[in-house]
């Protein structure tokens, strides 16, 4: 099978965020972006070393069974980013909802259309983005109303199938501000 790397990284994708939404939901915020700022300067530094050449075994062997040659942690760190986003300028309840659909229904969209050949977008696919848009609604719809699921979710699956930045980057605020925005 082709695609048989992206398969346990799309399984640590799905497992870092519903762990990253558990923490923002039930720490505070200040302990919340004390912690993530530290994830991200750690990870920029781990990153310079990498890409100076230097090895670190440990992050060598994670990189090979989860990363994607040429990437060196960049989605990582982009989805720590947008989680940062979130919950510096949302409330928690919101920014948590956005880190466990971008870690839940990003990995399901890639894992249910990385096979297809119905391609919508660039490489998005059929399957992919209808994957997206139901495991957002399901997971936003826990938190909120019919309405403000349906409408998130659609707006969230056409973010992230037209996305011209790294979507890890992009959902997680998205979705906060969303919801933010639906709830007036």
């Amino acid at each position: 099978m082709k695609h048989k790397k992206e398969y346990p990284r799309k399984i640590f994708h799905m497992t870092l965020g519903i762990l990253m939404g558990l923490l923002i939901l039930y720490f505070r915020k200040r302990y919340l972006l004390a912690f993530i700022t530290g994830i991200i300067c750690g990870g920029l530094i781990i990153r310079l070393f990498l890409l100076k050449g230097y090895r670190f075994e440990l992050f060598d062997a994670f990189l090979r069974k989860f990363g994607r040659p040429m990437e060196i942690g960049m989605g990582a760190m982009n989805f720590i980013i947008g989680a940062f986003i979130a919950v510096l300028f949302f409330p928690r309840e919101y920014a948590a909802l956005g880190v466990i659909v971008l870690g839940v229904s990003d990995g399901l969209s890639t894992l249910m259309g990385m096979n297809s050949k119905n391609k919508v977008y660039m490489n998005k696919t059929f399957e992919g983005t209808t994957a997206f848009f139901i495991s957002s609604f399901l997971i936003i719809y826990v938190k909120t109303s019919l309405f403000q699921a349906v409408l998130v979710s659609i707006l969230l699956s056409l973010i992230e199938l037209f996305a011209p930045v790294d979507d890890n980057l992009l959902i997680p605020p998205s979705c906060a501000l969303l919801l933010s925005l639906s709830t007036w």
